[in-house]
């Protein structure tokens, strides 16, 4: 993946092509649903939908101008895809220790991060008194959603331990249930 530094943010250089061909072309400066289907042809392929691609859409969104019916269109389509892909696989955590993790933190901004952190220091410490069954939803390399429930984690630096001795780290860790 190409990426261009917009504002601070590295974004998918091929997806900000594709909307400044769209709106340089000859139409009438908008995206239109045939501009609309390529973006939307190259956020699905590999069936992977990065955090790098969810901030470049948003600053497409923002800066750039759609046609209604574009726009209608590729919300709704690009919903129908993320409902197929983000629903998570249940795995164990002998399961999931055996998978690849981003080397990017799959949260994108410091407010969601610090709501992980604070929800992981929570879950350890549940698991210490009560042994109840904790939830985290990751992001594998390939951008899989994966559930895994363990009744014991810890925190250690920047990995998770889960029963059994099994680590995950936490830029991988999406959500946490408890």
């Amino acid at each position: 993946m190409e990426y261009k530094l917009v504002e601070g943010k590295q974004l998918d250089a091929r997806l900000l092509k594709i909307a400044e061909d769209s709106v340089r072309g000859a139409g009438d400066g908008r995206i239109s649903k045939q501009d609309a289907e390529k973006i939307l042809t190259l956020v699905v392929d590999g069936n992977i939908y990065s955090a790098v691609e969810h901030e470049t859409l948003e600053h497409i969104h923002k800066n750039y101008h759609w046609t209604d019916a574009a726009w209608d269109w590729f919300n709704d389509q690009l919903k129908i895809w993320k409902t197929k892909f983000e629903k998570p696989i249940q795995m164990t955590p002998a399961e999931i220790s055996k998978q690849h993790f981003s080397r990017e933190d799959v949260l994108t901004n410091e407010t969601d991060r610090e709501v992980r952190e604070h929800g992981l220091r929570s879950a350890t410490n549940e698991t210490y008194q009560d042994h109840d069954d904790i939830t985290l939803i990751v992001r594998l390399a390939d951008g899989k959603r994966v559930e895994v429930t363990s009744n014991f984690i810890e925190l250690a630096g920047q990995f998770v331990e889960l029963k059994g001795g099994y680590d995950i780290p936490v830029r991988a860790i999406e959500k946490v249930e408890i």
